[in-house]
């Protein structure tokens, strides 16, 4: 995975532990809107990686814990 990625993956992810440190009660929500965030990630990286969407698992396959975990890539990630 190319550092642009991973610089990209560690930014939201400050973002998002921001947020919820902010505005803790945002966290029930982000458990509600996971899967359509998942599904709107899937397609942006589609879109700029030119990989048909189907390549990408159809329904997240990753915790919000997992999402916000700043040690945690996926393995294929970490070996690609």
């Amino acid at each position: 995975m190319g550092g642009s990625w991973k610089g990209s993956i560690v930014e939201y992810r400050r973002r998002l532990r921001k947020t919820l440190k902010d505005s803790p009660s945002l966290k029930p929500y982000l458990e509600e809107v996971l899967a359509e965030c998942y599904a709107d990630g899937a397609e942006q990286a589609s879109a700029e990686t030119g990989l048909l969407v189907e390549t990408f698992p159809q329904i997240c396959i990753y915790t919000s814990v997992e999402v916000l975990d700043s040690d945690f890539l996926p393995d294929e990630m970490i070996q690609g």
